[in-house]
């Protein structure tokens, strides 16, 4: 009877445990503040993060904005080796596998199927480091890109204690009537947020040296005039000249007379006369004369000739 009543307890209390869903993967959503890094200023915009955490590696998928019409997410992942929480300790190991050209490159078409890619021949780097590409074209007028980048200090420079850890970078972007150089900048402008508590995780190394004579006396640094950009020289149409008739001119010059008055030296006023007439001096009549024109003045018409009679 003991054994019977204990039996249905143990049912009783297991039909009582239940434990919460959950997915078995790992993977789980985090804000997009959370995200370990984060494209420039002015876009691609971040939708939503998805994170998955292993004993030795915190991994997020950064899903970007998309307006291409190539089928497939942008995408930016970003992967940290590290020292993880002793929690992580059961689950599986996240394997450390170099960034090279040729794996990337197959990489790249799993990411961007259908799409002709081209590796990109140039040594570039941005703020972290040099970084690798493929250029292709996608569906009507879309530019893709797949970039890669790893950030860890050299061999030499590694150690248990100080200066481990790695940090590899993936980008597949996607955008409408882009050209190569607009896809770069997401490559270019990204910034690396997380960060682990231990003090001897350093994948980026030693910060560069200082100049030589920062900060001394006896080494003035002067400003530097910004190069001025020269315009380009605005070309202003030529007014079309409408044609003008043309007039025939005479070849003789027209004879223009003047008539040059002489001035004379003597005024003379006019001198009345004894029979109420007024008479000229001579010196002003005939000053007078030369200077009026010779103006001959009509008879009047007599009344004859407007009634049809003779005139006398």
């Amino acid at each position: 009877m003991a054994a019977v009543s204990l039996v249905a307890a143990t049912v009783l209390s297991g039909c009582n445990t239940r434990q919460d869903v959950g997915t078995p993967t790992g993977s789980i959503m985090v804000p997009s503040e959370n995200a370990l890094i984060l494209p420039p200023p002015g876009g691609p915009a971040v939708l939503n993060v998805v994170e998955r955490r292993s004993t030795n590696a915190i991994e997020q998928d950064i899903y970007l904005y998309t307006s291409a019409a190539t089928p497939g997410q942008n995408l930016l992942r970003a992967k940290f080796f590290g020292p993880m929480n002793a929690k992580f300790d059961q689950q599986s190991r996240s394997n450390y596998v170099a960034v090279r050209d040729n794996k990337m490159m197959a990489e790249a078409r799993r990411a961007l199927p259908g799409v002709s890619l081209s590796l990109n021949p140039y040594f570039l780097q941005n703020n972290y480091g040099p970084f690798g590409y493929a250029f292709g074209q996608g569906r009507a007028n879309d530019a893709c890109i797949f970039a890669w980048q790893q950030i860890r200090q050299a061999e030499n420079h590694r150690s248990p204690l100080k200066g481990y850890g790695t940090i590899q970078v993936r980008l597949r972007y996607c955008a409408a009537g882009a050209s190569e150089t607009e896809l770069l900048a997401p490559v270019y402008g990204y910034t690396i947020t997380g960060t682990f508590g231990d003090p001897a995780w350093n994948p980026y190394g030693a910060p560069p040296p200082l100049e030589a004579g920062l900060g001394r006396t006896g080494s003035p640094i002067y400003r530097k005039e910004e190069a001025v950009t020269t315009s380009a020289p605005v070309v202003v149409p030529r007014r079309q000249v409408q044609p003008v008739a043309r007039r025939e001119v005479s070849s003789v010059p027209a004879r223009v007379e003047q008539q040059v008055v002489a001035p004379t030296a003597v005024t003379s006023i006019p001198v009345p006369q004894p029979d109420g007439t007024v008479s000229m001096p001579q010196a002003q009549a005939e000053t007078t004369a030369k200077t009026l024109p010779n103006v001959i003045v009509p008879a009047p018409a007599c009344a004859g000739q407007q009634t049809g009679g003779a005139c006398p």
